[in-house]
């Protein structure tokens, strides 16, 4: 696989051993495999079309939950395929059926803000450590870092 996003290009393309190309599709983002390929998508447009999409085969895509980020940080996924997004402040879970929920509203962004805001997910042996890194909107190098640990228990 190979991904591109930027200057009027966001596709994956699928090459054989030998670098052809055997499908492609318009999607990029942070890409999940396991039962199939889903991508978090990451378009960088405002507004955002960004999804969590599933590529399948002949350049098809299914499309999942719309996204309010349009640069959301890699998803981390749990051990039964459910995928935990940080989107704008919003922690989803979205499972393998492309379904979604939203887990816990941590620090919801506005839209003009969002630029403004970087985060992360992490597991860890007691859960899940969530960060938004927030840049001051007049104070060039002046930073807030906002931190959550969650428990994480099966449903």
């Amino acid at each position: 696989m190979l991904g591109l996003e930027g200057y009027d290009t966001f596709d994956t393309w699928a090459h054989d051993r030998d670098g052809t190309v055997v499908d492609s599709w318009p999607s990029y983002g942070h890409y999940v495999v396991g039962s199939g390929l889903r991508v978090v998508e990451t378009d960088r447009r405002h507004p955002t079309e960004s999804r969590v999409v599933r590529l399948l085969p002949g350049g098809r895509i299914e499309r999942g939950p719309l996204l309010a980020d349009a640069q959301a940080p890699a998803p981390l996924v749990l051990p039964d395929g459910t995928l935990l997004v940080l989107d704008a402040g919003v922690l989803r879970a979205v499972g393998r059926e492309l379904d979604d929920a939203v887990l816990a509203e941590l620090h919801p962004l506005a839209p003009d803000e969002r630029h403004r805001f970087t985060g992360s997910l992490r597991r860890t042996a007691e859960g899940l450590d969530v960060t938004l890194v927030e840049r001051h909107p007049t104070r060039m190098g002046s930073y807030t870092t906002h931190a959550w640990a969650l428990g994480l228990h099966a449903p």
